[in-house]
């Protein structure tokens, strides 16, 4: 294979069975700072088709670092179906929150939360952590006290579909930033995408001034390992493409110019997550 000067920052999604069991991940990929070009962040992504306690036993946990939790649907045409009823607990006072539509829980550093319990399921769903930090640590809570119910429910926010760009962009997307998640210096959409061409076209590449993922996946919930597109992206001011058909996230230090972005084939609708390690999305289009 002939060297490239980008191709490090592209990194296929090594998918395994999940290791706890029952209701937590049927199947998942873990990505770390280490696989994602040093960046502040890892995350998990996975799929989940049994009712009952993700972590039974493990009660509450911390993190020292900022945190969301980001349920949606694999629904190949509507990103506001989850297809589960959910039960998460937050605060040491573990209060209870219950959704069945795609939401995303923001943990602040040092705010316990879990159990996190599937209720029902419909459809088999999915799941992303996004943690601001390079590795994943936790570390137990003990139970204590009691609330009015409501103490933390502003940290579960519904994530509303928005229209997409349409085309070979994104037919559906959600999304949200830091202000609408409490602060975080993070911003992030989830895109369903299901026609072929160019994302934008007429337009040349783009930068941003903080670092960026993108993250391709598949809505096969049978097989995860399988994207169902094939697409081409141009990284860098020479314009090096990199073309894959397989789940990938591809890792963006700030500054670096990017885009277009082409599909050349889809086989079946798949989804691309674009996450931000910055408030808002700020990009600036170059030739």
């Amino acid at each position: 294979m002939a060297k490239t000067k980008y191709g490090h920052l592209i990194k296929q999604l090594t998918f395994r069975e999940g290791t706890m069991g029952k209701a937590n991940a049927r199947e998942m990929a873990f990505m770390a700072g280490d696989d994602l070009a040093g960046f502040n962040l890892n995350f998990i992504l996975g799929v989940y088709n049994q009712t009952g306690d993700w972590a039974p036993g493990r009660g509450a946990h911390t993190h020292s670092f900022d945190e969301c939790l980001i349920f949606f649907g694999y629904d190949d045409d509507d990103l506001g179906y989850l297809g589960s009823d959910m039960e998460l607990s937050l605060g040491k006072e573990l209060e209870k929150h219950h959704f069945s539509v795609p939401t995303v829980v923001v943990a602040r550093g040092g705010m316990p939360h879990c159990p996190l319990i599937t209720m029902k399921v419909h459809k088999p769903f999915g799941h992303f952590h996004l943690a601001l930090s390079p590795n994943y640590t936790a570390a137990p809570v003990k139970p204590e006290g009691k609330t009015d119910g409501a103490k933390y429910a502003h940290l579960v926010k519904k994530l509303k579909v928005k229209e997409g760009p349409g085309g070979a962009n994104a037919k559906q997307v959600l999304s949200m930033s830091g202000e609408e998640l409490e602060g975080l210096a993070l911003n992030f959409s989830i895109g369903l995408h299901r026609e072929t061409g160019q994302w934008y076209p007429g337009k040349g590449a783009q930068v941003h001034p903080y670092d960026r993922c993108l993250i391709f996946f598949g809505h096969d919930t049978s097989d995860l390992s399988y994207l169902g597109a094939e697409l081409t992206i141009d990284i860098g001011e020479e314009h090096e493409k990199h073309t894959f058909n397989v789940p990938t996230v591809v890792s963006l230090p700030r500054g670096l110019p990017h885009f277009p972005i082409v599909c050349n084939k889809v086989d079946r609708p798949y989804g691309v997550v674009q996450v931000g390690l910055g408030p808002k999305d700020e990009t600036r289009w170059i030739d």
